[in-house]
């Protein structure tokens, strides 16, 4: 909140509007300019397609992901471990940041473990990474044979992005609580004319982690040792709400994303709501 009333003052009344904004979003970036060539060559790849973006939410358990073979799927965090993973083969995969926002939980040791299991288990798709993890993969040799895009997270307002449409850049996305924003984001970015969610439950009110998989046993991330007491319904309601809110501007600029899964009393009401089987008819 301090911080954000710094910027405010910031912006309104010390730097002239142009400034600020070249100062915000024109700070030299060389070394990751460069690397993220590969994935600004991406937008609207699919244009006039459709893709399934599968999330890790225990409605999934209630739906066929077999009938997704064949499908342009991407898939998030430990969401391999499906059983039917091998079967619909998702051709992109998108992982969180790790050094950068979840280093007060897990040791470099424990990264590298599951971003190995990751680079085992899901197959040929192309990875999604924050680039300060760049450092800790190529020491480890991970994902050598993979190609990989590299997004950043940027400081900006959603409320600017709502009033002047501000175009998806994977160098400068809006920072997420969950990587189902970053999974969303780069849908759009990709040019999908319709894409489908499964497993966005969002059901925190069930628990801290509520998946179609067991966390402590099929997660090499597990939160044994982490201290969940920060987790509180104030933190949840707060998080979520942003969440929606990311939601809604990626919704905005198309509408062209539906909730599909098979959750019928979830309260994610950003997006319609279609029948999965439905869309195989």
């Amino acid at each position: 909140m301090v911080l954000k009333k710094i910027k405010y003052i910031i912006k309104n009344w010390i730097l002239p509007p142009v400034v600020y904004d070249l100062l915000k979003k024109k700070r030299p970036r060389p070394a990751f300019n460069q690397l993220t060539e590969n994935t600004k060559a991406i937008k609207d790849r699919h244009v006039g397609k459709r893709c399934f973006i599968v999330g890790a939410g225990s409605s999934i358990k209630q739906q066929d992901l077999k009938k997704l073979a064949g499908e342009y799927v991407i898939s998030v965090s430990n969401t391999f471990v499906h059983p039917d993973y091998h079967i619909f083969k998702p051709q992109y995969h998108v992982l969180p940041d790790l050094a950068k926002g979840h280093r007060q939980y897990f040791t470099d040791d424990k990264f590298i473990s599951w971003l190995k299991d990751v680079d085992l288990k899901t197959h040929d798709a192309e990875i999604f990474l924050h680039y300060y993890d760049k450092k800790m993969i190529d020491e480890h040799n991970i994902f050598k044979n993979r190609k990989i895009h590299w997004v950043d997270y940027w400081d900006w307002d959603l409320e600017e992005g709502f009033n002047n449409s501000i175009p998806i850049d994977p160098g400068r996305i809006p920072p997420i609580y969950s990587v189902s924003e970053l999974a969303v984001t780069l849908a759009v970015f990709m040019g999908f004319d319709k894409i489908y969610l499964l497993g966005f439950d969002h059901d925190f009110f069930n628990g801290v982690h509520v998946y179609f998989f067991d966390k402590r046993k099929e997660h090499k991330l597990h939160t044994e040792e982490v201290d969940l007491s920060k987790f509180d319904s104030e933190f949840q309601l707060t998080r979520h709400a942003y969440i929606m809110r990311k939601y809604k501007y990626l919704f905005n600029m198309k509408k062209n994303i539906y909730n599909a899964n098979a959750n019928q009393n979830t309260y994610v009401d950003v997006f319609p709501k279609v029948d999965f089987d439905s869309l195989f008819d």
